[in-house]
Order: structure tokens, then sequence, then C-alpha cells
């Protein structure tokens, strides 16, 4: 289960080389930055208007000082601008601004998530940098960008600092020198920051304003959606209520819909946004939020739906002081643990290679005929199997990872910057952890041994699983394949030469939950009128899916079936899904 809920509405901390104003983050050494909580104060008022909380934006620093190296530039600019957002564990999109990022962003090359043949920085070059589109609103020859500028607040970055970046990039993109942190006074002062706000028990919470804010939306919503310039011009403050209840704050979205109808969850606009969905399964605008992509905790939701339900009650300021915390939650499945896997095949093939990659490179007609199963060690490393894309290259050289094409397609490019054939390795479109892809280095460095069996046990975690008829368990037992076409940077090598991917304009990415139960793709309890459904079990096998491998089989047609036939949820009714 990923951690830290942040962005509540519409234009959240989310984008590529998102800035967003903060003054969390992390320091110029490399320390990790937290999400700033609120500060769970009971708002002074006479319990009819709650005040705001004077949040004031971050002092911005001066341009001229600001020494233009990373060092530089992340203390001065990213820090205080993006690093609110992006930092910590689960940062939006995946893209951190934090200061320890610098090899992940210049020297390995971290690719745009929105035009997936950009870098986000290409150091020497600003023009080919997509931060600095993002930065800009648009191209240096006027080019379109994928989503909102940055930062989302709607308040573009000031010129100076923008050149300031510019320059940086210009110059190379150097590191530089951890002092240079300290140029470009005066920049925000430091902050401490307090530790993540503890769960609040859904059963104690005060179903009114004042308990739903403190309780809710101040431990989720305004890290962002606060200040002078939130993001879409929404707040969600505690002195917010008249504007959003009393005189009905129009969505931005749907323009037809109050953000809370009293009375009505069903017609609240910010119900809709929590859920993914309408209450008939009507689609929002934009992604569900928060804009982490991990739900809010069901039973929160109901407590808002709850207040709403009783009128959205004003409540008094004492009942900011329900919902003592939670006993913690069981810890839910995780990653593995890089430190812990052993160097070897067979611990690198059950903790990284089966989890990331066989679901596609296995069985009978693995993709491009490349298997990365357990019985494939002699093919691979004692036989020295050739790459398909690079075939001067062998997919892995022992003992020297950077002739190892497996590396470079892990890491989207080669030790020097040289390009790949296809796309970034896995399919995806996520890259893989960069700790986890040092293990695998360090296996081809230690000359690839094969290890002993009792290695696969190593990494000391297990596979994240999902509940029966969730999307997520659909997801990753019978659709995942499918992201080989169907997502945003498709990897199949009959993209583009034999038809144009994602195919009718159709991705099935985990992320794309409401784009997929949408329309004519899915329809919730009506398999026989699904296309996927269509799709996936048409006798011709020019039209079936997955096109050009085997049909799915019978259990994966019968997960897929079963959901939809059930109303296709994102999470079952009375389950939890990380």
């Amino acid at each position: 289960m990923l951690l830290g809920l942040a962005v509540m509405l519409a234009g959240g901390c989310a984008g590529d080389s998102g800035t967003n104003p903060s003054v969390g983050g992390n320091s110029a050494t490399g320390q990790p930055g937290a999400t700033p909580p609120g500060d769970g104060t009971t708002p002074p008022g006479d319990g009819t208007t709650p005040p705001g909380d004077g949040t004031t934006p971050p002092v911005a620093p001066d341009p001229s000082a600001i020494v233009p190296t990373w060092y530089g530039v992340q203390a001065n600019i990213l820090q205080p601008f993006c690093a609110g957002c992006h930092s910590g564990a689960n940062p939006p999109a995946g893209l951190s601004w934090e200061v320890g990022q610098y090899a992940t962003i210049v020297s390995n090359g971290r690719m745009s998530t929105e035009i997936s043949t950009m870098r986000e920085v290409q150091a020497g070059n600003p023009d080919a940098s997509y931060m600095m589109w993002k930065l800009r609103g648009q191209g240096p020859a006027g080019q379109a960008i994928v989503g909102v500028r940055m930062p989302a607040t709607g308040v573009p970055l000031d010129p100076a600092l923008i050149a300031v970046v510019a320059q940086w990039i210009s110059n190379g993109a150097l590191l530089g020198d951890p002092a240079d942190a300290n140029s470009g006074p005066p920049a925000p002062p430091p902050v401490t920051p307090d530790p993540p706000p503890a769960t609040p028990d859904p059963s104690a919470i005060v179903p009114t304003w004042y308990g739903v804010q403190a309780k809710i939306l101040q431990q989720y919503c305004t890290v962002c959606h606060s200040g002078a310039n939130p993001p879409a011009g929404l707040s969600w403050e505690v002195g917010q209520y008249a504007a959003i209840v009393t005189n009905g704050r129009v969505s931005t979205e749907i323009s037809t819909l109050r953000e809370i109808q009293p009375s009505n969850p069903d017609a609240s606009y910010l119900m809709w946004k929590l859920r993914g969905q309408g209450p008939a399964g009507q689609a929002i605008v934009g992604a569900r939020m928060p804009a982490t992509g991990i739900p809010l905790d069901p039973a929160l939701i109901e407590v808002i739906a709850q207040w709403i339900g009783a009128g959205a009650p004003l409540g008094v300021p004492a009942d900011a002081n329900s919902g003592p915390p939670a006993p913690p939650p069981p810890p839910p499945p995780v990653t593995p643990n890089p430190s812990a896997i052993v160097p070897t095949w067979y611990g690198v093939q059950a903790n990284i290679l089966q989890r990331f990659c066989t679901v596609c490179h296995s069985g009978a007609s693995p993709l491009a005929g490349l298997s990365w199963e357990v019985g494939q060690y002699a093919t691979i490393v004692t036989n020295g199997r050739m790459s398909t894309e690079i075939t001067s290259m062998r997919e892995v050289q022992p003992g020297n990872p950077d002739a190892s094409y497996l590396m470079w397609k892990l890491r989207g490019q080669g030790p020097a910057g040289q390009a790949i054939q296809g796309v970034r390795m896995p399919a995806t479109g996520i890259p893989l952890d960069p700790a986890l892809i040092e293990v695998i280095a360090q296996w081809i460095r230690d000359g690839a041994p094969l290890g002993n069996p009792a290695d696969a046990t190593s990494g000391g975690t297990s596979v994240p699983t999902f509940p029966v008829g969730s999307w997520m368990y659909v997801w990753t037992e019978s659709l995942q394949v499918c992201t080989m076409c169907h997502s945003r940077t498709p990897s199949s090598p009959r993209c583009g030469r034999d038809f144009s991917c994602p195919p009718k304009g159709v991705v099935l990415t985990a992320d794309n939950y409401n784009g997929v139960v949408d329309g004519d793709i899915v329809r919730p309890s009506r398999p026989d009128n699904s296309e996927l459904w269509d799709r996936v079990t048409d006798n011709d096998p020019d039209k079936r899916m997955p096109f050009g491998l085997p049909p799915l089989s019978q259990r994966q047609l019968d997960i897929i079936f079963n959901w939809i036939n059930n109303g296709a949820p994102l999470c079952p009714a009375g389950e939890v899904c990380p």
C-alpha cells in the first residue's frame, strides 16, 4: 500500500515537474522531507463563520544570488515551490524533486511521465527538457504540454527563477557544492516537520464541519488546498465553510454541481471525487481524489457523506477535538526490502523479476520471445542470451552491468546516455525502484552467480495482494499484459508499425480505473454489453485480445466476467483496498 494522502480536489499537487508552494520539504543535506500536516488546532470564532488560518506563501529567493547548480536550484526554487508535494515515499506521479534525487533525474536521465520521449532534464539543453516546458506552460516552439502548467496553483513561477533553472540546465545541470544551497537569500526559513497525522477513528468523529475539517480535510487535503493560491482556486481550510456550504461553492469541473449540496451527498461533487464516480457511475473530470491515487478510507468517506446527509451543519469548534487516533492498522504488504535480497539469480529472480517482469516474459510465448522465469538461467547467463533489440549486446554480461542490456532497459539508457530500443522496462511505464535496480547491478557485478534456491526467500516481504473482485485484483491477475499496447508508454514492437497505440485510445493501466469503467469499455453489471469482455472472448484470433498472444486462461476470463457482473467496483463493499 502506498503512503501519504495529500491532495483532495482537482488541480492538486500532481504532474510532471510539479511545483507547488509549500514550506515543507527536505534540507540541502539530502535528509528526506515530510508533508506538512494540519496543525490540529481548534479555530477561534463565534461559532458561525470560522476564520482562515493565515497561511502565507513562501518567501521568494533573490534570483541573482542563486548559484545555478543542483544544490542552489533545489534549495532555493524546487524545495520551497515543489517538494512540499513532490517528496516522500509516494510523490505525485512518482516524481520527487528532493535534493537526493539528482542521480535519478540528471545522471540516470529520468523520463517524463507525460511525454515519454523526453527527459525531464536534458543536460545542456533547456528546450529539450520537459521540466522547462512545464514551468513555461509550453515548449520552445509553442508545443503543447500534457496536463497543466506548473506550479499547479495556477500562479506561474517568477520568470527570473525560471531563467535560473534554465541557466543551470544550459551549464550542464551540474551538481555543484552543498554550500550552494545557502545562496539566494532570503530563502524560506527551515521548518521542522511534524510527524505525519495519525489516522482518525471514524466512529469518533462528530459529523459537523468542524469535526470533518479538522480530522479529515485538514489532515489529507489542506497541505495543498490552502493559502492564498490553492490548486484550482479551491481551499478546504476551516474558514471556508461559508464559501463552500452557505454560499454553495460550485465545482470547477462540473459546473452544474455544487461541491457540497446539503442533505444530498449524491448531488455533492466532493463525494463524486472521493468515490471516483457519481452515484450511478457517472464519470468525474480529472482524477479521483486524493490525487496520489490512494483512495480515502471508505469509513472516512462515509463520515463526510453522513455530515452532508445531515444538512452539512457547521457544529461547534469543540467538534474539532473529536476522533482520537485509531489503533494502528496492521502493516500492509510491501515491496521487497532491497537490502535483504541475496544478489544471486535465485534471489533476484524471485524478488524482482518474478514480481515485475514475468507477467509478460513467461509462458510458451513470452513477449519478444524472452522469458525471465527461474529456469532460464542457463539460457540467459551461461549461454549468453543476446538482446533482440541491440543484437551486439548480451542481456546479462557477467561482471559488467554497463555492458548488460538488461541494465540499459531498466535504467532507460546506457551508462553514457546511449539510447535503448523500444521503451524503458517495466512496460507499465512505472520505473523500477532504483534500489532494486542496484540489486540487479550488484548481482551482475558479482559475476551473475546462480546461488542457492533458498535465496528466493530473501527480501523479507510478500507480493502485494488485493481483495478478490477489486479493480487492482482484476488488473494484476488478468489485464496487466494488455498494457503492452494499451498504455501511455506501449512496449509492443507492433505499436506504430502494424497499428497505432494505445489502440482506439484505450488505456488499460492500473491507474486508469475511471477511464476503463466509462462508456463502452466496461459497463458495470453488463458483461454482455462491455467491449472489454467482447474482445477477450472473441473467437476470431485477429480480433481477440491480447492481440498476437495466447488467449487469456479460463481463470483470467472468470475473474473479468465476475468483476463486471458484480458492478465493476474499484473496491468491493466491506473490503479495504491498498
